[in-house]
């Protein structure tokens, strides 16, 4: 069992190495729901980067210094108004089509929606459009 576990972890890190587009559009999700009610906290700051620094695959994909950086460029960008949200749209876009990584972009922004609690009203509507652009459903990650 635990063989298992381990095998399909470092599978799916040697899936995700390199595939940026994929760190990308984690942070992309994860900020626009930090970004859902106009703020940017520092507590949402540390939420993001705890939550992409957890999913074990991209954990060893990429070092703490990449995910660090991407994760920080996808918030400026959050905050850079309907410009540099609907930029963020379009890297959840990228990778839609592979199932395996856009769960993963899903789960991701759910656990930053969720790491004071509970999930805002704000953040259940931008949860509710990453998984649109994701052809997934918030029902699929047992919301």
């Amino acid at each position: 069992m635990l063989a298992s576990l381990k095998q399909k972890l470092l599978g799916g890190a040697s899936r995700l190495s390199g595939r940026t587009d994929a760190l990308e559009a984690v942070c992309a999700a994860a900020a626009l729901v930090a970004a859902a009610d106009g703020d940017i906290a520092e507590k949402e700051i540390a939420a993001t980067l705890k939550a992409i620094k957890a999913n074990a695959s991209l954990a060893a994909a990429f070092d703490a210094r990449t995910i660090e950086t991407v994760a920080q460029r996808m918030l400026d960008r959050a905050e850079g108004g309907r410009v540099g949200r609907m930029g963020l749209y379009k890297e959840i876009e990228q990778v839609a089509a592979d199932a395996e990584i856009a769960e993963l972009v899903l789960l991701a922004a759910v656990d930053v929606s969720e790491a004071d609690g509970s999930i805002q009203d704000a953040e259940r509507k931008v949860l509710e459009e990453v998984a649109k652009r994701l052809g997934l459903s918030l029902a699929s990650v047992g919301l």
